[in-house]
């Protein structure tokens, strides 16, 4: 009932019920208890579509049970009091299907209580108009008899629609971790493959024996901080055009640290982290590069910070991606560098 073709069915019934109504318009004392009473059902038949929530909340279980009733003493008293058809009672097609479809909701009991106080209000009206009492009772049973059958379709079907549901959600869940466990599959994979291109040349000429030049001594070390960067940093050492960057800035005597403590989980906010850490290790030779993105739920998100010397360069980027820039030499603030940035801001 919450697919697009549920309200497009409602919407139809409803224009055929006004379409029906307003052939009443013209004959009755008064058209307005005619247009409330349709205002009436087209909510209600409305509402058992759009209101979410199984079984249908209360408050709206109370208000469409009081739609069978109320629509009845609305209508009944503009229709004449003898020789009317069923279809002068166009009210009671629409509460049946509202009382219907509240049993497939969940709330059968409450369908049952609008079908009885709906019969009562019928029956008097037919006895107090010389109708007779049996006749009206006899006409709104017929009328309400589908709200009884649906009690027991809903019965037996909403515990099999429970079942249907869970096992759907079990096997969403399973198919979640199959897909989990192929992503993880096909990242060992694609880690192994590419330790195996990088490491393996250089282990297999340790086991042979061969002795190890200056050059093959730093591919080792930079080796090993790659591997370091993908355990304890995989939301910068997974980056191609950092890793490139970070090895570059090695080889110039740069000591790069990366951490990962998951405040980057965000994409928006940690692609410009990268560039930005991409940008800060081509600019610099030598010194301490430390890039940390921090744990979720802090107002800052990640921090980048730069030591040459004496000189500290801190970035931070805040939880919504702003930049803050501080630099330092040693213990006083480089106010020359944070005048340029303040106008170069404004």
């Amino acid at each position: 009932m919450d697919r697009p073709i549920a309200m497009v069915v409602a919407v139809v019934f409803c224009l055929s019920s006004a379409l029906r109504a307003a052939t009443y318009l013209g004959d009755s004392e008064h058209f307005w208890p005619i247009l409330l009473a349709l205002a009436l059902t087209t909510a209600g038949v409305l509402a058992i579509v759009a209101v979410p929530g199984d079984p249908l909340p209360l408050p709206a279980t109370v208000l469409l049970t009081a739609i069978g009733p109320a629509t009845c003493l609305l209508v009944l008293p503009q229709i004449p009091a003898h020789g009317w058809i069923m279809s002068d009672i166009w009210h009671l097609r629409a509460v049946t299907i509202i009382l219907c479809f509240m049993s497939v909701r969940g709330r059968p009991w409450f369908a049952e209580a609008g079908a009885a106080s709906s019969i009562l209000v019928f029956t008097i009206w037919t006895g107090i108009t010389g109708q007779g009492w049996g006749g009206g009772l006899r006409t709104s049973l017929v009328v309400f008899a589908p709200v009884l059958i649906s009690l027991l379709v809903a019965s037996a079907v909403r515990p099999m629609a429970q079942r249907v549901f869970a096992l759907r959600e079990l096997e969403s869940e399973r198919a979640a971790d199959e897909a989990m466990t192929a992503a993880v599959t096909s990242e060992r994979e694609s880690q192994l493959e590419a330790l195996d291109s990088s490491a393996r040349p250089i282990l297999e000429a340790a086991a042979a024996g061969a002795a190890l030049t200056d050059a093959d001594r730093e591919r080792c070390a930079i080796l090993e901080e790659r591997l370091r960067d993908t355990l304890r940093a995989p939301v910068f050492a997974t980056d191609d055009a950092l890793h490139r960057a970070t090895s570059d800035a090695r080889r110039r005597g740069t000591q790069v640290i990366l951490l990962d403590e998951g405040g980057l989980d965000d994409e928006a906010l940690a692609a410009p982290v990268r560039v930005a850490l991409i940008d800060e290790l081509d600019a610099t030779s030598g010194g301490t590069v430390t890039a940390r993105a921090l744990p979720p739920g802090r107002n800052t998100s990640a921090t980048i910070v730069i030591e040459v010397g004496h000189r500290v360069r801190r970035v931070e980027f805040d939880a919504e991606g702003r930049v803050r820039v501080e630099v330092r030499n040693g213990d006083v603030p480089d106010l020359d560098y944070q005048a340029v940035r303040s106008i170069v801001g404004g």
